[in-house]
């Protein structure tokens, strides 16, 4: 489906002066403070931001935006449009209670767009998706408090999305959630019962079976699409959790069907 998003302007504005509003526009307007300090006037609360601040113009809402005069900012900024932009930036933390997010890890090499010598509709899909990855670095956890993610659900999307890699393993898991491979074992015994190790290996198994089920993939080759490179350590494993060969697995499946 395609990205319902359009750019229709970005740029940057040295430390000067400049002051806009009160008023309104019709898009969005995402802007990064590089470096100084200035305010933002919304709904009658004034907010002062600094360098790694950010503030979003939101359509048809009025406001006031300023430097301050002893150390006038200098920001970046992309303006955007599209029956997508609502829903995206209400994934964000703006909001019209607070339009400014603070504490965001450095996005300014996030803001440059436009490309030279790009045109048409090809430059217009580019220019979308790369105002959507902007707004990714702005997206909220969860929308509620009670909906955040816990660590068990990460490690297990994880687990189910990358079940194939050889490189897979608990070390790595653990990595990937910059938790203790320790913290990580009382969550899945807690949660699943199994280690996470065990987890890791039911999940390879059940795709295994499916595999072979299908008839279409020799045992080595269903072995290396379930993260084993050695196909008899495979058979083993597989013959001990299922109390037979996963060649004869696969004929009994396929000569049943």
């Amino acid at each position: 489906m395609r990205l319902q998003l359009v750019c229709t302007d970005n740029n940057y504005k040295g430390p000067n002066e400049h002051r806009w509003g009160p008023g309104t526009r019709e898009i969005y307007s995402l802007h990064y403070i590089v470096s100084g300090k200035g305010y933002v006037v919304f709904r009658g609360e004034t907010y002062a931001l600094s360098a790694g601040d950010s503030f979003m113009i939101f359509p048809e809402e009025e406001i006031l935006y300023y430097p301050e005069e002893a150390d006038p900012w200098a920001y970046r900024w992309v303006d955007f449009k599209g029956a997508d932009a609502k829903d995206l930036v209400a994934r964000t933390g703006f909001s019209k209670k607070c339009p400014v997010v603070r504490g965001v890890p450095d996005t300014e090499a996030l803001f440059h767009i436009y490309e030279e010598g790009v045109y048409g509709e090809t430059a217009r899909e580019r220019y979308a998706v790369k105002v959507y990855l902007l707004l990714t670095y702005f997206f909220r956890e969860a929308a509620e408090p009670g909906e955040k993610r816990t660590y068990f659900e990460e490690a297990t999307e994880i687990i189910r999305n990358s079940y194939w890699k050889q490189e897979l393993n608990v070390n790595r898991l653990a990595g990937s959630l910059n938790v203790e491979r320790s913290y990580l074992y009382r969550l899945f015994m807690e949660h699943a019962g199994v280690s996470p190790q065990e987890y890791i290996t039911e999940i390879r198994m059940e795709r295994a079976c499916e595999l072979l089920s299908a008839g279409e993939l020799s045992v080595q080759a269903v072995a290396c699409s379930v993260g084993y490179k050695d196909a008899l350590y495979f058979s083993r494993l597989f013959r001990k959790r299922k109390g037979i060969a996963p060649s004869n697995y696969r004929n009994k499946r396929t000569e049943g069907a």
